[in-house]
């Protein structure tokens, strides 16, 4: 895997296929438990690695997801609390 911007394709119980949304298309898995959040099919996140752990972000400007959205808001909420 490399850094950049995917497209999660689907969700299992564990994992996520990430599609890349350059012209390569390649393919590839992540851990669920490893997004910074809750993650939906869907859902466009910038991945990158700091140090030995990869670190995620949810790319709100490219999902078109509006449930996504909605649980990036709340979740958002919830930590200014």
């Amino acid at each position: 895997m490399r850094a950049g911007l995917y497209k999660v394709e689907t969700i299992d119980k564990r994992s996520a296929l990430l599609i890349s949304i350059d012209g390569e298309k390649e393919h590839f898995t992540f851990p669920v438990a490893d997004f910074t959040h809750n993650v939906s099919e869907g859902d466009v996140v910038e991945i990158w690695r700091e140090g030995v752990k990869w670190t995620t972000k949810y790319r709100e400007e490219e999902t078109r997801s509006a449930s996504s959205h909605a649980k990036d808001f709340v979740k958002k909420i919830l930590e200014q609390e």
